[in-house]
């Protein structure tokens, strides 16, 4: 389901008919890009640790509120935290569907999938675009 296009072809695309969210696979998103890291670790930080893991999708759309629609984020690694037993593609998805945004992916591109940090840390995650609704832009 995923959709990939090179950054020279979205320059001249409509925003319109791509699959949301956007994902930015290199720094070069246009407009102003928000870091959210600190807003949403502050956010967890309320929480009891056990309850991280339930509350992260509606902590990031809390913080997500606050954001103009249509903005590029980027800096959202503590979604990543191997605590949190989440799908943070999932997430990004479903809370796309409720307020447009962008993302710069903290990580690479390759074959078709996303990938955040190096294979053998515990932080590591492969993302397959297929199985998404995601443009990503390379």
């Amino acid at each position: 389901m995923g959709k990939v296009i090179s950054r020279v072809s979205f320059a001249d695309a409509q925003r319109n008919g791509l699959m949301k969210p956007v994902i930015y696979c290199g720094d070069f998103a246009k407009g102003e890009v928000k870091s959210i890291n600190l807003e949403l670790a502050k956010e967890l930080e309320t929480l009891r640790p056990n309850r991280r893991t339930m509350q992260l999708e509606a902590c990031f759309n809390r913080v997500l509120d606050s954001l103009p629609d249509n903005v590029v984020i980027k800096d959202f690694d503590v979604m990543f935290n191997p605590a949190y037993k989440v799908d943070v593609l999932k997430i990004l998805v479903a809370s796309c569907k409720r307020k447009p945004f962008s993302v710069v992916w903290p990580g690479k591109y390759e074959d078709g999938k996303l990938f955040y940090a190096e294979e053998g840390y515990p932080d590591y995650k492969m993302f397959d675009i297929n199985n998404y609704d995601v443009t990503c832009v390379i």
